[in-house]
């Protein structure tokens, strides 16, 4: 992905950067995070990523989908952002570790919404009568999308880095930077979740029922996933907005509990529910009176 090798361009000269030292000689750890991260939960969570996302590598290899590769190569990040920060109690200085495993589990979300995205795509125009949705996302506005979402992620990446200088100014630049991106991603992310549950309400509306149709778990599994996705964003916000040595940034709870939890059962929902194997031709329906 672009942002990836962006993010290692970051990462290798933030290794380089001697950081300013008015911060009374505490760690990159102890100024953004205030706790030592929890090797055993880090490790746990990134083994489930990575398993999960040899599945769905597995599943885009059968099917051929190349567009749903988006789904495999984030959860493969995440996961490799978690096994980064195992070790990072050991070096809680080092500002390549401490970036690189930051922007993988804070940036590789934007893979999930390109998938949602697509699977949208797929759903409206191979299985549903445009009259079912007020906006159809073709292959080029989908695209349009995906790279304004990575142009974000980019931002990001560069308020991530900030972060890593030991200066309270530098940090609060690098966390407003952050937020905003964050803000900027969630909002049109936001309106498509509305737009989901706009079709199926027109769907359920026409009495349609979902479990007669090939498609049916899908508009169920995006509905289902988009919402999970829309809740960690949401905690994303609110723990950009209280900034470094705010409760949610600075208490590793939460972090599982309102960002690796519900963005791990939104992938995995995909792995029994694989949208090319579902997503077929389209089908007779009658007309939205909506």
């Amino acid at each position: 992905m672009q942002w990836l090798s962006l993010l290692l361009s970051f990462s290798a000269l933030a290794g380089t950067v001697s950081a300013v030292q008015d911060n009374n000689g505490k760690t990159i750890v102890q100024i953004v995070y205030d706790y030592d991260p929890n090797r055993v939960a880090a490790a746990v969570a990134g083994s489930l990523y990575l398993l999960c996302s040899v599945c769905l590598f597995a599943r885009a290899i059968s099917n051929r989908a190349r567009w749903a590769l988006f789904l495999p190569i984030g959860s493969m990040n995440i996961g490799i952002g978690f096994l980064i920060r195992i070790v990072l109690p050991n070096n809680p200085d080092s500002s390549m570790l401490f970036v690189s495993q930051q922007l993988l589990i804070l940036l590789s979300p934007a893979a999930f919404l390109a998938f949602n995205y697509f699977v949208y795509g797929q759903l409206a125009t191979n299985c549903l009568d445009p009259s079912y949705s007020q906006i159809q996302l073709c292959e080029v506005a989908t695209w349009f999308i995906i790279s304004l979402n990575f142009l974000i992620s980019m931002v990001q990446t560069f308020g991530g880095v900030l972060q890593i200088f030991k200066s309270v100014s530098t940090d609060k630049v690098g966390v407003t930077i952050v937020l905003v991106g964050l803000a900027i991603e969630a909002a049109p992310f936001a309106l498509f979740f509305l737009l989901c549950l706009h079709v199926y309400m027109h769907i359920r509306a026409a009495g349609i029922s979902l479990s007669s149709e090939t498609w049916g778990p899908i508009v169920q599994a995006l509905l289902f996933s988009s919402a999970l996705i829309m809740l960690r964003y949401i905690y994303r916000i609110v723990e950009y907005a209280q900034g470094s040595g705010g409760y949610l940034m600075t208490h590793e709870l939460w972090l599982y509990l309102l960002d690796t939890l519900p963005l791990f059962i939104g992938v995995i929902v995909y792995i029994p529910f694989w949208p090319p194997k579902y997503i077929v031709v389209k089908t007779d329906l009658p007309m939205s009176n909506l």
